[in-house]
């Protein structure tokens, strides 16, 4: 399994591994045809995600009745028309849904792109993620690259060639991006990962083959692809499989009785912890390991603890509901290889004496902990919850919690939501904070012809000016896209976690949901 490279454990710079699916051999656990809703829904996510896709292309991409999903054992998803090369891919089972290389070379304009030197590449084939100084600027500065958003589905390009090398997600957003410093794209999905080996090894044009380890100019924009439900875009199944073996070990499909997740319903699953047969071993271990010491260890007195005692004690009792953590199914087998992994990190520290380790410190400031945390915030909040709540409930009869993140006013923004006729104490959702702020722009005419915002005296006191005194020099800009406004907004909201629980009534806890698990 990849899951574990979410860490990064080995290589700390190279984060991106945290979703990349097809960086090992995969297994196909099950699949199942879409039906007609689910498709109908698939699409229309598809058409919003991606408006320049019309009708007449999704229509050739997904034709009806012929469109299967297949699990991974990485809980990734593939959305193909038969046995072809899969079309789009979730990275994670949750919604959001990425093109593949090989529908992006046939729609190689279909979203926002990244461009960089060609020499740039080969870390991209690597296995890096995108870091901003490799990105080209457009002649007329940043703002060529359009609005840019944390989250936003990308796809990166080489000057010189149409078809693009890798596709990932935005790690910034438009502030951010503008001062074209750090990781800027997490890649998901590159050429000649094990997702383009099971596609059928296509190469779109010379410059993807010219040289072993860097993508080329070339303008050749030749390539043809059957239309789905023709001939196939790659190779057999069969075939495709012994090709995925010879470039990166065995990649056998297993078939079970079990149902896929139907797309309509992979979004609803993102709003809270993840089902019990979505978890890997590799994650559950994480997972489990950052539970014992934030919940169950939290006594510097328990240190030092033999491996074994952490592991069946601690760990264990912290795994999700449903789930059974088995270290040996694990890519690490053994707790003590796991653990050393940890202690590389420099997450922990243990001695080991005759041949039994015992965990003697650890730092839960560690930048480990933080990713954990990060990672399965909302699994940590679930897994509270159930063990709190969901038993109860469920004897009465009553639906499990629902976990729900608002916002409180600052005394910074406070002005802005009395001037709504808003309540500065009040809580809310981030859709109504941000259509507070866009009717402010509209009430005091500060929207632009070409949809940016004027910034007057007030909107930079409440967004962008800090308290106190003001350097001399200090200056301010005098318009921005919304997008910016939106995000110095939220960095002046303060964030609250609404747990709500059937017969107890919610409860408002300060902090986001990841300080709150």
């Amino acid at each position: 399994s990849s899951q574990h490279s979410a860490l990064n454990l080995e290589n700390p710079t190279r984060s991106g591994q945290r979703r990349r699916m097809y960086k090992k051999p995969f297994v196909v656990q099950n699949q199942n045809l879409l039906s007609k809703k689910d498709l109908k829904t698939f699409k229309t996510q598809l058409g919003e995600q991606f408006p320049s896709l019309d009708e007449k292309s999704l229509d050739q991409l997904l034709p009806e009745g012929q469109v299967k999903v297949q699990k991974l054992d990485s809980r990734c998803l593939l959305y193909s028309c038969g046995d072809e090369a899969p079309c789009f891919f979730d990275a994670e089972g949750r919604g959001e849904l990425y093109p593949s290389l090989t529908t992006l070379w046939q729609f190689p304009n279909m979203m926002p792109e990244l461009t960089i030197h060609a020499p740039v590449s080969k870390f991209v084939l690597n296995g890096a993620d995108l870091m901003l100084p490799g990105v080209i600027v457009p002649a007329n500065g940043i703002v060529g690259l359009g609005s840019v958003t944390k989250g936003q589905a990308r796809c990166i390009k080489i000057e010189g060639n149409p078809y693009p090398i890798a596709v990932g997600k935005m790690l910034v957003n438009q502030t951010t991006m503008e001062k074209l410093k750090g990781k800027g794209l997490e890649v998901l999905h590159v050429y000649k990962d094990t997702l383009w080996v099971h596609s059928g090894k296509i190469v779109p044009n010379a410059g993807f083959s010219e040289m072993e380890d860097e993508i080329t100019p070339c303008s050749d924009q030749s390539l043809k692809l059957p239309a789905a439900g023709g001939a196939s875009a790659g190779p057999a199944v069969a075939e495709v499989e012994v090709a995925a073996a010879d470039a990166a070990g065995p990649a056998t499909p297993v078939a079970s009785g079990e149902a896929a997740p139907a797309a309509g319903a992979t979004a609803v699953a993102a709003g809270g912890g993840r089902a019990a047969d979505d978890w890997s071993q590799d994650d559950l271990l994480d997972f489990c390991f950052m539970q014992a010491f934030k919940v169950s260890l939290t006594d510097a007195k328990a240190l030092p603890i033999e491996a074994s005692e952490l592991y069946e004690k601690h760990m264990k009792p912290q795994r999700p509901e449903g789930t059974t953590l088995d270290v040996k199914k694990s890519s690490h087998k053994q707790i003590g290889k796991y653990l050393n992994v940890m202690r590389k990190a420099k997450a922990i520290d243990f001695n080991e004496k005759k041949g039994v380790i015992y965990v003697t410190t650890v730092d839960l400031k560690h930048r480990v902990f933080g990713q954990l945390v990060e990672k399965f915030a909302s699994d940590a909040v679930a897994t509270a919850a159930s063990v709190a709540s969901v038993a109860p409930a469920a004897a009465a009869g009553l639906a499990p919690p629902t976990i729900s993140a608002v916002w409180k006013p600052t005394h910074y923004t406070e002005p802005l939501f009395k001037v709504m006729g808003k309540g500065k104490s009040d809580l809310y959702t981030w859709d109504q904070a941000s259509s507070t702020l866009k009717a402010y722009c509209e009430k005091e005419s500060l929207v632009l012809e070409d949809g940016k915002v004027k910034l007057s005296e007030d909107l930079l006191t409440m967004l962008f000016k800090a308290a106190g005194a003001q350097k001399k020099d200090q200056t301010w800009p005098e318009e921005a896209e919304f997008a910016e406004l939106e995000a110095k907004l939220e960095e002046r909201m303060q964030e609250h976690t609404i747990v709500d629980v059937a017969g107890g009534g919610p409860t408002n806890r300060q902090g986001a949901v990841g300080e709150n698990e």
